[in-house]
Parts: C-alpha cells; sequence; structure tokens
C-alpha cells in the first residue's frame, strides 16, 4: 500500500467538504481563507488598531471589515490595512465609529440584545444559512454584517433584527456574494 496517499486524503476529503453552495470553488474558498488570515494578521501587528474589535469576512476575493472601534483614525488605519492585502479585490467598510467603555448594564443589555439576535436569525425562514451574517451589538445598536446570497435575506435579516425590543439602531451592512 502507498502511504503517501494516506497523507493527501485528509486534505482531499477538506477540500470536497469545504466549498460554500454559493458556486464557490474550493480554490476561491482557500483564497478567501488566505486573504482573510492576512487581513487578521495585519490588523493585529497595527498599534493603532483593535483587532479583536474587527470581523473580517471574505467571499470570492471581496474583504469585508465590520465591528465597533473608539476612532475615526482606528476605523481609517483599519481599512487602510486591508487595502494593502494582495489578492483583495475590493475592501467593504462595515465599521462603525462608538467611542468609549460601556457600563456593565450596557454591557448586559447589548449582551441580551445579541443573544436574542443570534436566536431569531437561527430560526427564521428564509434566511437560508444565518451563520453568514455577522453581528456585533454596543450600546443598542446592531451591526448586521457579512455576505448573502441575495437582497431577500438581506433585508430578511434587517426585519428580525428590527424586531427586538431594545434596539436603537441597525446597522444593515450585509453585502450581497456576487
Amino acid at each position: 500500500m502507498n502511504f503517501k496517499f494516506l497523507f493527501l486524503l485528509p486534505a482531499f476529503l477538506y477540500l470536497t467538504t469545504i466549498t460554500p453552495s454559493f458556486s464557490e470553488s474550493a480554490g476561491e474558498h482557500i483564497d478567501d481563507a488566505t486573504i482573510a488570515s492576512k487581513a487578521k494578521a495585519s490588523l493585529i501587528g497595527d498599534k493603532t488598531v483593535k483587532a479583536r474589535k474587527i470581523n473580517v469576512e471574505v467571499s470570492k476575493g471581496v474583504l469585508q471589515l465590520s465591528g465597533f472601534v473608539d476612532s475615526e483614525t482606528e476605523k481609517t488605519t483599519a481599512l487602510n490595512i486591508a487595502n494593502g492585502i494582495s489578492g483583495a479585490k475590493e475592501v467593504l467598510d462595515a465599521i462603525i465609529v462608538s467611542p468609549g467603555s460601556r457600563s456593565a448594564g450596557e454591557v448586559l443589555d447589548d449582551t441580551s440584545i445579541a443573544a436574542k439576535l443570534k436566536t431569531k436569525l437561527t430560526a427564521a425562514t428564509g434566511l437560508g444559512d444565518a451563520t453568514a451574517i455577522t453581528t456585533e451589538v454596543k450600546r443598542k445598536h446592531i451591526i448586521l454584517a457579512g455576505f448573502v446570497a441575495n437582497e431577500n435575506v438581506r433585508s430578511k435579516a434587517l426585519e428580525v433584527a428590527n424586531s427586538i425590543k431594545g434596539v436603537v439602531k441597525v446597522h444593515n451592512l450585509i453585502a450581497i456574494k456576487q
């Protein structure tokens, strides 16, 4: 028996199962993962950017940054870093500036809203893969980001987010997959 094939089998199985249903090839998926890794590593390496506050999503070479940051400088720096990532065809800005820290009560409120949001998105019909939607909550503001199949899914996610009691504003920055 040729043992070289045993080493290749896990990689083959991985590549044949990771391909998403939105007509993305295994190669595109790996390219997207590489772009995302480069972007996250570059954000982590910058002293101005708090990388843990920024989500990185990539679909077919389109790079999206989302999350709440403390300043315009932090946002601009993060976007400039993303624009310098090789392989990224375009950078989408889903970053909201929301300076300052939150009180314990605000954190609890936001955590409650985030839990309700994830539960409702997962349970909603017509959303397809709700895990493709990135959500962040700060001071009762919700960011919806990520990539979805069509405008109907994007609109439905907004409808779900707006239905949650206590939400001040929903920033629907979800992109449609190309």
